[in-house]
């Protein structure tokens, strides 16, 4: 192979290199172990869904070569070397090159940007540096400073980047070898917190943990162990790769981190072992879950209370039936598995358990980059499900300063604690004691048996005025049981807990709640009444894309106060310049005209074709039907309301309105199509008998059970066409309205009743029909209006809870304009109501009623005119507020 290629600038020599024998543990006596194990497979690589092996054999051989051939091209043992570039065997190689022959080496994050890679070069000194195609053309500019090798590059490629085998040595030959505390590696720090430090590591640091663990025997050679986490981490480094390597397994490099690609992989590769964190273990855990219960309703329930079952067993008497009971979805799921490795952050408890009653080991610990990963974990052997376990070997942990709860900040002691940062003297004196402990700047507690518990990080630890106190992960844990919650992130702005929130709109869409705000409202609103008060949220503010999170999970919190406000203010996103291909779609009719349309409805939050409808431009259900009826009357396009729900992104509006356009275009003369024919037909005999049965029953609980007291009733107008609406806090709230008012008035009063809440059983139509309730669903405004416009124009009464949904506080919230729009457009009286006394018997999350007092007051009829030079949308709001006014008022009046 030509060597002229590989030509390095030495650095300034001193002695010859010499053969030097260092005693303990190195890189280099590892590869000296990996040659002895020939063929047997010690990397699995996917490429385009094939698996790719190595022997380990293969792997010392190649590591070995390279290091020779640079130490050939001149490079002396300590010289930093960089190496930024994704998961892949090429990377392995080269890291293990660099350690066999001694170079400080520095590992880059693949996803990190130019500019901050850049920085890490200059600030360690680097002088050469192994990455991809991608990533050495955004630093084109830096090239003089820095000598690259390629190790994406094809045989087949011309390019005139230098190729890492270039640098392969036909032959290997002796190295000089670094002692056990010498250098081995040079870390900055992932910056949670700000920015980065950085610190070198000795191969007697990372020996500490490895040997400790190999003495465990958790795998061995028959093993294959899944790693999707970015190697320039430590743990995933020293966990994940260097403790199977020593221990003779293989370790498997799935082709991403995508839910399909790993799954393949865990099949594939028949992997018994996974290194991750608690994020990846909960997202297989709802994979697992979400499966059963596309399975069916009965088929979920059966698998939830066998799970109940095996937990029981296993956390009461130590007893696993997991993977016997679960035999099945093992078998689907991943044959093999049987131990999940969980670091980088604290699991979840109640998540541990859930795994471990599915059949799995589940082995937590503690450490930092700075511990050369690990410092404590469970073993199999003295395992504590709740703690991260007991120090490791040599390992020393104490509590300092503990509170009357125990909590203190977490300090270490061992062979595996680094001896201080780089050129950075005062954070050093910061960070170690007097009698040399490292303070961590982690709180926790510390049990009589030495098990540790971790409670949070002392600088994210929030406290409120009132000395009020507690840990964001805790309470994050909490909220985001919402299905409707995606991300959350907690923080403290001007003494109030707020969040920060990025909301699962699937799991919105398929319960039908587009309201994305009052949706998260009600829902956190909802958890919080199992809390403190001093836990509960006093504001939230919606995050369009995920939050900043560390390659390990984490959240970057020193970046969400900002995002924070941005998203509150609603800071406009900076429009993003448009595609050719971008261009020539909107350079088309209809798309040009309604995009020119939507700029000019939402110009302060238009931004791109990317954008969200709802997130981003804020189009709910009645902006939703009133850009339909702008379409159509301009330009005469009919677009189907849940096509239009289902958007999205902008993109997806335009190219739904544009089908709408070549299959269905209309004429402005053509009439609206009738949607409610069977919802006036006269019920016959038998259902008018259910309807007055249903009155009764009714008005006999809600009087003797509940003692419903009414006031005002003298005000109604006399039956028939006029709209009563009312504060919405429980489910009790229409039968107390039913019994409240005469029977000369319910026999024409019609409701209207949420579609997925009521109608999702099987003909149950004509009971509903029965009682003279029709669907609403939020994906079609249109129609549910159109229903209530029918409903009056044939002389019949409406009962109307305009919140939408049922107040998870039991206080009035703000009424939804569709109210307005349907008094604007029949101009019939409205009545208001307000209910008192029955979110107390029947709160939101409440299965079985309380025993509690039940009041209504009617007030007197409103009429509203319309109001010259308003649009019709100010109109709407205009009485939709001027009816939340006044049942507001009759409840001050209760």
């Amino acid at each position: 192979m030509p060597r002229e290629a590989a030509v390095l600038t030495p650095e300034p020599k001193g002695d010859a290199p010499r053969q030097i024998v260092a005693g303990g543990w190195t890189l280099r006596k590892l590869l000296d172990e990996m040659d002895a194990r020939g063929s047997h497979p010690a990397l699995i690589s996917f490429v385009g869904g094939q698996a790719q092996t190595r022997s380990y054999g293969d792997l010392a051989t190649d590591s070995m070569r390279l290091a020779s051939g640079l130490a050939d091209a001149g490079l002396l043992p300590g010289t930093p070397v960089a190496l930024w570039a994704p998961n892949c065997p090429e990377w392995v190689i080269v890291r293990l090159a660099l350690g066999a022959l001694s170079a400080l080496a520095i590992t880059i994050d693949d996803l990190a940007g130019p500019q901050d890679a850049a920085a890490i070069l200059r600030d360690a000194g680097c002088r050469y540096l192994f990455t991809t195609a991608a990533h050495a053309s955004a630093l084109k500019p830096r090239k003089r400073q820095v000598t690259i090798f390629i190790i994406d590059q094809s045989a087949e490629s011309r390019s005139p980047l230098r190729d890492w085998r270039g640098l392969l040595a036909d032959e290997t030959r002796p190295l000089v070898a670094a002692g056990t505390d010498d250098p081995a590696a040079l870390v900055y720090t992932s910056g949670t917190t700000g920015a980065p430090k950085c610190f070198t590591l000795t191969s007697a640091n990372i020996w500490a943990n490895l040997s400790a663990l190999r003495e465990e025997h958790l795998i061995g050679p028959a093993d294959r162990v899944l790693l999707p986490l970015p190697l320039h981490h430590v743990y995933p480094f020293v966990i994940g790769l260097l403790m199977p390597l020593i221990s003779g397994a293989t370790v498997v490099l799935p082709e991403a981190v995508a839910g399909a690609e790993l799954a393949h992989a865990l099949r594939a590769a028949q992997v018994s072992a996974v290194v991750g964190v608690p994020r990846l273990y909960a997202a297989i855990f709802a994979a697992v879950d979400a499966g059963v219960a596309a399975r069916g309703a009965w088929f979920h329930r059966g698998f939830r209370a066998l799970l109940a079952v095996s937990r029981w067993l296993r956390h009461g008497f130590g007893i696993r039936v997991g993977r016997w009971v679960f035999r099945g979805l093992h078998a689907r799921f991943a044959p093999d598995l049987r131990l999940l490795v969980v670091g980088g952050a604290r699991i979840d408890p109640d998540l541990a358990w859930k795994l471990e009653a599915l059949g799995w080991l589940v082995l937590s610990g503690y450490g930092l980059a700075e511990t050369a990963s690990m410092f404590t974990g469970n073993l199999p052997r003295r395992q504590r499900i709740g703690s991260e376990g007991r120090a490791l070997q040599r390992g020393e942990v104490r509590i300092a300063v503990p509170d009357p709860s125990g909590v203190g900040e977490i300090e270490l002691k061992g062979p595996n604690v680094f001896s201080g940062y780089r050129n950075n003297p005062q954070a050093t004196r910061s960070a170690f004691t007097a009698d040399g402990w490292f303070q961590t700047g982690d709180l926790g507690t510390l049990d009589a048996d030495g098990f540790l518990s971790v409670t949070g990080r002392a600088t994210e630890l929030i406290v409120l005025g009132g000395g009020k106190h507690f840990f964001p992960e805790d309470l994050e844990r909490k909220y985001a049981a919402s299905p409707f919650v995606e991300e959350i992130a907690v923080l403290e702005q001007a003494g109030s807990l707020v969040a920060l929130v990025r909301p699962n709109i699937e799991a919105m869409q398929a319960a039908g709640r587009l309201a994305i705000e009052d949706a998260l409202r009600i829902s956190l609103a909802e958890i919080s009444r199992d809390l403190p008060a001093y836990q509960r949220l006093a504001g939230f503010a919606i995050a369009r894309v995920p939050l900043p999170r560390t390659r390990l999970g984490k959240y970057r919190r020193f970046l969400l106060p900002e995002l924070y406000r941005a998203a509150r203010t609603g800071a406009a996103t900076q429009p993003e310049e448009l595609s050719a291909e971008d261009r020539a779609f909107l350079a088309a009719s209809p798309a040009h005209e309604v995009w020119e349309l939507l700029r000019t409805r939402y110009p302060t939050r238009f931004s791109s074709l990317d954008a969200s409808p709802l997130l981003d431009l804020g189009i709910d259900s009645l902006e939703r039907l009133s850009l339909a009826l702008e379409l159509e009357a301009r330009f005469h396009i009919r677009v189907n309301e849940a096509d239009l729900a289902e958007t999205e992104t902008v993109r997806d509006l335009l190219q739904a309105i544009a089908t709408a356009a070549q299959s269905a275009p209309i004429s402005g003369e053509e009439a609206e199509p009738s949607l409610l024919p069977p919802l006036l037909r006269p019920v016959g005999p038998a259902g008018r008998l259910v309807g007055l049965a249903a009155y009764g029953v009714t008005w006999l609980i809600m009087r003797l059970v509940f003692r419903l007291r009414t006031a005002g009733r003298d005000a109604l107008p006399p039956p028939g066409s006029y709209i009563v609406v009312a504060n919405h806090v429980s489910d009790l709230d229409p039968l107390a309205l039913a019994a409240a008012l005469p029977y000369r008035h319910m026999r024409k009063v019609f409701w209207g009743g949420d579609a997925a809440y009521l109608f999702w059983i099987p003909f149950s139509g004509p009971f509903w029909r029965a009682l003279h309730v029709f669907p609403v669903d939020e994906r079609k405004p249109a129609e549910a209006l159109a229903r209530a416009s029918t409903v009056l124009a044939a002389g019949n009464a409406l009962i109307w809870f305009p919140e939408g949904w049922r107040s998870p506080t039991g206080e009035l919230q703000r009424f939804l304009p569709g109210i307005g729009k349907i008094v604007a457009e029949t101009g019939r009286p409205v009545v208001p109501a307000y209910i008192q006394g029955t979110f107390e018997a029947l709160p939101r999350g409440r299965k079985w009623p309380r025993l509690h007092p039940v009041a209504l007051r009617f007030g007197a009829p409103i009429e509203f005119h319309a109001t010259p030079g308003a649009s019709p949308e100010e109109q709407y709001t205009h009485i939709a507020q001027k009816l939340h006014d006044t049942v507001a008022s009759l409840g001050r009046a209760r």
